[in-house]
């Protein structure tokens, strides 16, 4: 009886969609025990999950999301070792471990959130536990309510008067002057990479563009915010035709050291004055999360029709499917706005009438390809980092070599994503059990 209520809880919960929508009540009048114990997760009554009996919980047949809504609220209430006790647990029973990490990143938002609160911070209270809501993956609920709920029910336990909350106001990117002290060329070279890192890293886009190059001699690639110029030198040691526009001077300052065709400017003004089907390549290359979507929105489509038929976008960002980018190392750069998922990148260019998207996800560890099986710090930190939309507007094929790598680049898997660490998990689970 227990081995098949445990697969039942696989069968429902293993990615986490059965407990983050409201369950419906086990039978008339009488809530189900998941939906008691998602009612206290969402307004924070961590004291009332806590005191949940573990063979009550045990014997529920929603057991495996109970027990991670309770091990969240163990860690909020500060007992690490029974947070992690039943985070095993709920996985024991069927939970992926990816919704485990995904419900304890968003009690480290709401401690942030506590914080400000404490600080009387209302823009941080206001992120951290809209940002504890959204990792919760909370779809079915008014998500401004729950945050006021959510910010006063802490502000009460904390002895703290709340006053009205107000929208987060997002930083603006800094407009470069004549005044620069160049802090964003230091900051670059601190965080990003060396310059021989970053060439080596975009080479990955050579055989996207190559060949539309070799389609159309003479015709140039454009880089918007080409920073300090590595794709730009990657393409000119190619023999590629290709130009930057950055509107910080002190970033500009190295690619004219090397005699690269850089120009300071507005990028999106620059895209406007360029003529239709001018350009084999257009690149933003970790700028789009500086940008409103709005402006995204209008690079886009400016792009193609800028671009050559066969010409190709390619847009490069941090990939929020990595918990540890998604939460953290996203906002070390204080110029970011928001992270931007895979999906809805990709959703633009097919919106504006690209023929082909291509999704690469980058610079994850090499390692973790070889891994039989992943552990829970993979699926905090193993997720590629980095991810890029590449996309085209007409497909065209060429017979040359660098055709032939272009098609190959088009074709090839790019990257870790979540679904393939839930696959292999699954698959070693399955593995596991056959040998049971």
């Amino acid at each position: 009886m227990s081995q098949q209520r445990g697969g039942h809880a696989r069968s429902h919960v293993a990615d986490g969609r059965h407990w983050a929508h409201t369950p419906s009540p086990a039978s008339e009048g009488t809530p189900s025990l998941l939906f008691q114990a998602r009612t206290h997760w969402l307004f924070g009554e961590w004291q009332r999950l806590c005191q949940l009996e573990a063979e009550r919980v045990a014997q529920d047949a929603e057991r495996a999301a109970v027990a991670l809504l309770i091990s969240s609220a163990q860690q909020q209430a500060g007992d690490q070792g029974k947070a992690r006790q039943w985070a095993r647990q709920a996985m024991q029973w069927g939970m992926a471990p990816n919704m485990v990490a995904r419900l304890l990143a968003a009690g480290v938002h709401n401690t942030l959130g506590r914080m400000a609160i404490l600080r009387e911070d209302n823009g941080g209270m206001s992120r951290h536990f809209t940002a504890s809501l959204q990792l919760a993956a909370l779809k079915d609920t008014d998500s401004g309510t729950l945050v006021r709920a959510r910010a006063s029910h802490e502000a009460s336990a904390l002895g703290r008067q709340l006053p009205g909350l107000k929208p987060p106001v997002l930083p603006q990117a800094p407009s470069p002057s004549s005044e620069d002290d160049g802090f964003y060329r230091a900051f670059e070279d601190r965080f990003r990479g060396s310059r021989e890192e970053i060439k080596r890293r975009v080479a990955v886009y050579l055989p996207f563009v190559t060949a539309v190059a070799e389609r159309h001699p003479g015709v140039p690639a454009l880089d918007l915010g080409c920073g300090r110029g590595e794709w730009l030198e990657v393409m000119r040691d190619a023999g590629i035709l290709a130009e930057g526009v950055d509107e910080d001077a002190g970033m500009l300052s190295g690619g004219q050291a090397l005699g690269l065709k850089v120009s300071q400017g507005d990028a999106l003004a620059h895209l406007r004055d360029q003529p239709d089907a001018s350009l084999i390549s257009i690149s933003l290359i970790h700028v789009v999360e500086h940008i409103p979507f709005d402006m995204l929105r209008t690079t886009v489509a400016e792009a193609k029709r800028v671009l050559v038929p066969d010409g190709v976008l390619i847009m490069e960002t941090p990939n929020p499917e990595n918990f540890s980018v998604g939460s953290c190392s996203f906002y070390t750069d204080p110029t970011h706005r928001n992270p931007l998922p895979p999906p809805l990148l990709a959703f633009l260019p097919e919106y504006y009438g690209f023929e082909r998207v291509k999704v690469l996800r980058l610079q994850e560890n090499p390692a973790l390809h070889d891994k039989p099986r992943y552990e829970l710090h993979d699926f905090l930190t193993g997720i590629s980092p980095d991810y890029a939309v590449v996309a085209q507007p007409r497909q065209r094929e060429s017979n040359s070599a660098a055709g032939q790598e272009e098609q190959e680049a088009w074709s090839r898997n790019y990257g870790i994503s979540l679904a393939q660490l839930r696959r292999a998990d699954q698959r070693h689970s399955d593995d596991q059990g056959q040998r049971q």
